[in-house]
């Protein structure tokens, strides 16, 4: 059997050279190669056209955290926020009531000391979001309670914690016992230690910093960009 199958290799080799010539050969194998690997890439392109359109979900009443729903509408409860999902490339968003029992903040206790993550030492504006691109991870939008704090990008309401919080944005008011870090606020923060790039509003706190202030501190130790007093601060 194999030497019947050697014959006719060599038979149709031998023929097609003849038709075609050597050089014609050669071209058709280069066409037939360059049509393959055309096929391959449009196959791969498909396959991760399909996996990055799949689609987002939706849910009503009550969300389970962490969750790669596009938006929970209600109640929003687990150990940890959606913040901590990274392979979902848009915006996570809860609307109503988030409840994180063990919270982000568990995982970066000690980011709050380190001066990445104090944004009153930081003369950037512009921020960028997750993993150093343009989409915001999470929104929240409501009432947020975390037992050790969030570590998010923007809070539209109210965020409680007996811990920390470090977020981009806040617009509402921020209050966590301990540190308040945050680059943009627009509200209030309440805590020990209250740490913002930008401030439209209020901090109370043991100690208050921030690099922009429009408003006013309250506190044993006010830090702004126009000057530092004890009590009461303020700057426009």
């Amino acid at each position: 059997m194999g030497k019947i199958i050697d014959r006719l290799g060599k038979f149709y080799s031998k023929n097609i050279s003849l038709l075609l010539g050597c050089d014609k050969l050669l071209l058709l194998m280069k066409y037939l190669f360059f049509l393959s690997l055309l096929f391959i890439q449009f196959t791969a392109f498909s396959q991760e056209v399909e996996t990055t359109e799949e689609p987002r979900k939706q849910r009503y009443g009550i969300g389970l955290l962490p969750s790669s729903a596009e938006n929970i509408y209600g109640l929003a409860i687990g150990i940890i926020g959606s913040e901590a999902i990274c392979n979902r490339y848009y915006t996570k968003k809860s609307h109503g009531i988030n409840i994180q029992l063990l919270s982000q903040g568990f995982f970066s206790v000690f980011h709050v000391f380190k001066d990445d993550f104090n944004f009153s030492k930081t003369n950037i504006d512009s921020i960028s979001y997750g993993d150093s691109t343009a989409i915001k991870r999470v929104i929240h939008n409501g009432f947020l309670l975390s037992t050790f704090g969030t570590f998010s990008e923007d809070i539209n309401g109210i965020s409680i914690s007996p811990w920390m919080s470090i977020n981009h944005k806040v617009n509402g008011v921020s209050m966590n016992v301990l540190v308040n870090s945050i680059h943009s606020l627009n509200g209030v923060t309440i805590g020990l230690y209250n740490a913002t790039h930008k401030t439209k509003g209020l901090q109370i706190g043991l100690v208050n910093q921030t690099n922009k202030l429009k408003g006013f501190q309250v506190g044993l130790w006010n830090v702004n960009n126009k000057r530092k007093l004890p009590i009461v601060n303020w700057a426009y």
